[in-house]
């Protein structure tokens, strides 16, 4: 019973999203997929302990969860009038922009992300629904208490019925706009995986980052930020084993030798292929290709030392230009340290510190610290260390900070 448990709970991390996606259409909402998603790997559990799980797992709960949403239809009588309704979500595979295409997970995620939703709304109908995170943690991410974020998704789920809002990939003029919220989502997926500490709901994370972001690029190919995210996505997993030890371990600490070299080798196509693009049609790059191009400079130094600098400054002035936010200038202002020393740099710092959301932006005042201790001010460099201790919400990232606050000797 616990391999079967412990083979279920894999499953659930991994592919629930696919399992309610791939429920969606014959349950008829969202509310009912997740019931009968749930349903299956109950009765899963009960089915496999015998026997041991199928060949085919995923495809075994997918249908499983589709059939119980059949005879939950035809409990209440109603299966008979929505055969036809049906029968036209199933055509819809075939008129939309992804014609051919028959990703339901994906279909899901452009269905989380539909305009008629709050953006904030948004993010959490994707972490909920297509990451399949308990809502505490998806809450937790979105910095909301777990009761609000549970009203927000009870109206969300409410309005995509009520709206009658279609499970499909837009078309034509309404993909842009839709595209760039995906986008926005799945590139939050991600930083959420990077940013988290080791454990099964990061994991889950990082998985649906990297199949959203795969699966992006094999419908939309010519699409330069599409690319770009994929390439983002590949730079920043290639370093994830280096990266997530015991404790928090940055970049100029991570054992090079243990990156993964196919996924680089893939980010450095996919950024590549995306500055391209990108150029050609609009003249210069977007803000997931240029982070990209920054990720891949850092891949391709063998150390922090030999990092070249000024291009990372380079690039972080283009992407100002086109994203210019108090992170990103946070970030330049950690690549100028390198190229005009932590004096400047520390004025850059200062003035961004104020803006809004940075005030409990605990990798602020890591940074400022760091920039003080080279400085020789040790007193200065150890409040702020402190700042960043009482600010920061993940232990093991506290306790990384305590090290640097201990070795400072203030």
């Amino acid at each position: 019973m616990s391999d079967v448990a412990d083979v279920l709970a894999n499953l659930h991390r991994e592919h629930w999203g696919r399992v309610v996606a791939a429920t969606v259409r014959t349950a008829g909402d969202l509310d009912t997929a997740e019931d009968c998603a749930q349903q299956a790997f109950e009765r899963a559990l009960r089915a496999w302990s015998a026997d041991g799980p199928p060949e085919y797992a995923v495809a075994w709960l997918v249908r499983t969860a589709r059939n119980h949403a059949i005879d939950l239809h035809r409990r209440v009588s109603a299966f008979r009038d929505r055969v036809p309704e049906l029968a036209l979500r199933e055509d819809a595979r075939h008129d939309d922009a992804a014609s051919g295409w028959n990703d339901d997970l994906l279909r899901l995620v452009f269905t989380c992300c539909h305009p008629a939703l709050a953006e904030a709304d948004r993010v959490l109908l994707t972490l909920r629904v297509v990451c399949g995170l308990p809502t505490p943690t998806a809450a937790g991410l979105l910095l909301l208490k777990p009761a609000t974020a549970a009203a927000r998704l009870t109206r969300a789920k409410r309005k995509i019925t009520t709206a009658g809002i279609r499970y499909v990939v837009p078309a034509g003029a309404d993909l842009p706009a839709r595209l760039d919220t995906v986008l926005e989502v799945v590139h939050l997926v991600a930083t959420a995986a990077h940013e988290r500490p080791r454990g099964p709901e990061t994991d889950a994370l990082e998985e649906s980052a990297g199949a959203l972001s795969t699966s992006l690029a094999e419908i939309f190919p010519e699409e330069p930020e599409v690319l770009g995210l994929l390439g983002l996505v590949l730079f920043t997993q290639a370093r994830t084993a280096a990266r997530r030890g015991a404790e928090v371990v940055l970049l100029d600490g991570q054992d090079r030798g243990a990156w993964d070299v196919r996924r680089i080798a893939a980010g450095r196509e996919a950024t590549s292929r995306a500055i391209e693009r990108a150029v050609a049609r609009d003249g210069r790059a977007g803000r997931y290709a240029l982070q990209a191009a920054i990720a891949g400079v850092h891949v391709e130094a063998a150390s922090v030392e030999t990092t070249d600098w000024p291009a990372l400054l380079r690039l972080y002035d283009r992407l100002l230009e086109v994203w210019p936010t108090p992170v990103v200038r946070l970030n330049r202002a950690v690549a100028l340290s390198y190229v005009d020393g932590p004096e400047v740099a520390l004025g850059e710092v200062d003035a961004v510190a104020d803006a809004p959301g940075m005030r409990d932006y605990a990798y602020l005042p890591a940074v400022r610290a760091r920039l003080l201790a080279d400085l020789g001010h040790m007193d200065d460099a150890a409040a702020a260390y402190r700042q960043a201790i009482a600010v920061t919400g993940d232990d093991a990232q506290r306790r990384f900070l305590k090290g640097r606050l201990d070795a400072l000797g203030a």
